[in-house]
């Protein structure tokens, strides 16, 4: 096997590191360093025509940066670990390449690494990356056959332009998983989350409130509901220490529950994996799937790792009723000892009755001076209840839901906290809700005794109620004063929105073109109502010839660019080589027929001597041979065949 020059090496080893380059982001600093240092002592052992360093040499550093990486990442398997073993064998083999085989194997490998970022990351930026990488791999193998680095990308380009149509077609109709095929499982601990936590305490959600990561993206079929009614219910707060509500409640299943009234509302929801938390608006119904628990909240599997997307139907404005027993009922009315001068005025609020409670305490909130802000000073950990309700009065949701849950627990009425997000930025491109991490919220369900029905109450609303229908960062001033609120320019909005437009659609359509999603494109196709062999092989059938037309237009377009006296003369010497006859490189027409006259027969060789003869008057003789002519002798080339010998 030959050596190559260090002229055809260089486009290898770029082309991997570029494959390598988005892993920066996802495995420790170390790591990726490591490899490409490998790849830059390679890089200089090349440009100093050094040979490679032996094995023997290699195979110590390599099982030591193995165990480097497990005691990191805690595995060699997995996602994280996996990649770090693959992106480490690749900087090892890189230092042993010598000759062209081991080239070859490391371009393979690149192909390969390529493809690891789509573990961690499935943006549309990622895969824009992916296919760069693959144009500089396929480029830099035609450079390590010889080919002009130039020319070699511009064939690498057309390859790949050809391929597109047939990728695109295998990817619709394979058979698909339940979910994505890239969506490897996480090392547990290292899922992505929403942001929510599992308790409230102050700060819990002011702290969300200043980041606009996405959390999910909602889609109404019909009318969506006004955005001061998108309540997205998460998480249920039912246990209070005097400072932080938490969610490991005692009471948990225990109650009958059950919706009436309301308008119904459809849409579908997608998300990265939360713990198996699934948003929904308040208040959802019982699904197929049994997603529905205790408290009304929808939970899926917290083992899935995966981009999910669900369907749900709710009711909103219904009466949300539920039987609670003396034990829970105790359970909901558990406090724990101080606050006194908020435990006084829960019971100057209970005399009015249970119906004027909540409205009772709402009009103070909105009449006593009590303000919605980030930044409320500091409570100390004794009476927080008391200090807030009666000397700062400033707080956001968190606070105001937690002041309310006590005093309707202070007042005899069994109560708990709520947490998810209000609201939602509808984006008209892509026609879909997206909700921040700026969206999340806290409110308050109180038990009426009367009508045992749990009643929402918000005291956001009361205090501002521009959060509701506007959202926090038009409602909160520190945020207009970090540059959070107002409306930007008309061209960035509709730049924004068009990017989230299209990461919308790559997320319904790319990552999440999972089993489902693939059945209802079969039904819109006529492939009928599933997946089968037979459908399949139809729509297997279709595409490959609509993927091959391209193919065809593109070898029919190179073929017209071949002059007719060069094309037949080609299929001379195609049909020479079935007996055997190869063209010398000095060979011309006369000397390649006078090669050919003893394999041939009388017949045969006459034929081949007029076509030849031909062939060097029209070639060489006439100087204005017209194209008639020519294209009469292609005619008559193309009919000369010789049996295989």
């Amino acid at each position: 096997m030959s050596v190559p020059d260090r002229a055809r090496v260089w486009p290898a080893l770029a082309a991997v590191a570029l494959s390598a380059a988005p892993l920066w982001l996802h495995l420790p600093f170390w790591l990726v360093a490591l490899a490409f240092a490998l790849l830059l002592g390679k890089a200089a052992l090349v440009w100093r025509r050094r040979a490679p360093p032996a094995f023997w040499w290699l195979l110590p550093p390599l099982l030591l940066a193995a165990w480097l990486s497990w005691r990191t990442l805690g595995t060699l398997v997995g996602r994280e670990g996996g990649v770090g073993i693959l992106l480490l064998l690749l900087g090892f083999k890189a230092q042993e390449c010598a000759q062209l085989r081991d080239w070859r194997v490391l371009i393979a490998l690149g192909v390969f690494l390529a493809a690891m970022p789509l573990l961690f990351d499935q943006s549309p930026l990622a895969a824009a990356w992916l296919a760069v990488s693959l144009l500089a791999l396929t480029g830099a193998m035609a450079a390590l056959e010889g080919a002009p680095w130039r020319g070699s990308l511009r064939s690498a380009a057309s390859a790949l332009g050809l391929a597109l149509p047939l990728m695109l077609v295998l990817f619709v109709i394979m058979p698909r998983l339940s979910g994505p095929l890239w969506s490897m499982p996480s090392e547990p601990g290292r899922q992505a989350v929403s942001g929510l936590g599992d308790s409230l305490e102050p700060g819990s959600v002011s702290q969300l409130i200043l980041s606009r990561e996405p959390a999910f993206s909602a889609v109404f079929p019909q009318r969506a509901p006004p955005r001061e009614q998108m309540y997205w219910r998460v998480l249920l707060l039912d246990r209070f220490d005097g400072s932080r509500w938490s969610g490991d409640g005692e009471a948990s299943g225990a109650g009958a529950e059950g919706v009436s009234g309301g308008e119904t509302v459809e849409y579908a929801v997608t998300l990265e994996p939360d713990k198996g938390r699934l948003p929904a608006l308040d208040v959802p119904l019982p699904d197929e799937a049994s997603r529905l628990r205790y408290g009304m909240v929808l939970r899926g599997d917290a083992k899935d790792r995966r981009t999910q997307r669900f369907y749900a139907v709710s009711r909103l404005g219904a009466r949300y009723q539920a039987v609670l027993s003396e034990s829970e009922r105790a359970f909901y009315l558990r406090l724990p000892p101080g606050n006194p001068r908020a435990r006084a005025w829960a019971r100057e609020l209970a005399a009015r009755g249970e119906g004027a409670f909540a409205q009772a305490a709402l009009q103070a909130f909105r009449s006593q001076g009590f303000r919605y802000t980030l930044n409320p000073p500091l409570l100390d950990r004794q009476d927080e209840v008391d200090q807030f309700l009666f000397s700062s009065r400033q707080g956001f949701c968190e606070h105001y839901a937690s002041a309310l849950a006590f005093l309707a627990r202070a007042a005899g009425m069994p109560a708990r906290i709520v947490v998810g997000y209000q609201g939602g930025e509808y984006n008209p491109v892509g026609r879909f809700w997206q909700v921040k991490s700026s969206d999340a919220h806290a409110w308050v369900e109180v038990w009426l005794a009367e009508s045992r029905q749990w009643l929402r109450v918000d005291p956001t609303s009361a205090v501002a109620p521009l959060r509701l229908a506007d959202g926090a960062e038009q409602s909160v001033p520190a945020l207009r004063e970090r540059g959070m609120a107002g409306l930007p320019p008309a061209w960035l909005r509709n730049l924004r929105q068009n990017w989230q437009a299209a990461g919308f659609a790559w997320q319904q359509w790319v990552v999440g073109y999972d089993a489902a999603r693939q059945r209802n494109v079969f039904q819109r196709l006529g492939l009928g109502e599933s997946v089968s062999a037979s459908s399949v092989l139809q729509a297997l059938f279709v595409g490959v010839l609509l993927a091959g037309l391209p193919l065809a237009w593109w070898w029919r377009r190179g073929r017209g660019r071949e002059e007719p006296m060069a094309r037949g003369w080609r299929l001379l010497l195609a049909q020479l080589r079935r007996r055997r006859i190869e063209a010398g490189p000095c060979d011309g027409p006369l000397e390649l027929l006078r090669r050919a006259k003893p394999d041939l027969a009388a017949a045969e060789y006459a034929q081949l001597k007029t076509l030849v003869s031909e062939y060097v008057a029209l070639r060489y003789r006439s100087r204005a041979a017209d194209a008639a002519r020519q294209r009469d002798w292609l005619r008559r080339s193309r009919r000369f065949r010789l049996a295989r010998k």
